[in-house]
């Protein structure tokens, strides 16, 4: 039975484990910064005096957000670490799944 390590290697088209290594790290540093990003962020836009109580609006506007700016940051960081390709192919393929009706002619 092969390992999850594989399997994701053998489905992302990928040769080295240092290669995978670097990946996961491009992917670690991008998930730590979206938590220093979303805070400010929030807090600027979902204002407690303008929109009240609605503890509802302010998770579904971040969820929105955060999935952008993932996106974003993971565009910025995969390319500053020289993995632009893969992320790229990455995004895309994660935006498909997300919104199949907008690949669709």
């Amino acid at each position: 039975m092969k390992s999850i390590w594989e399997k994701l290697k053998l489905k992302w088209n990928i040769e080295s484990n240092k290669r995978m290594a670097w990946i996961f790290v491009i992917f670690a540093i991008t998930g730590s910064s979206i938590g220093f990003v979303r805070k400010p962020v929030t807090r600027f836009l979902f204002d407690k005096s303008t929109y009240g109580e609605l503890v509802w609006y302010e998770l579904i506007g971040t969820i929105i957000l955060v999935y952008f700016i993932y996106q974003i940051l993971l565009f910025i960081i995969g390319s500053l670490m020289g993995e632009y390709k893969f992320v790229k192919w990455f995004v895309i393929k994660m935006n498909k799944r997300m919104f199949p009706f907008l690949g669709k002619k």
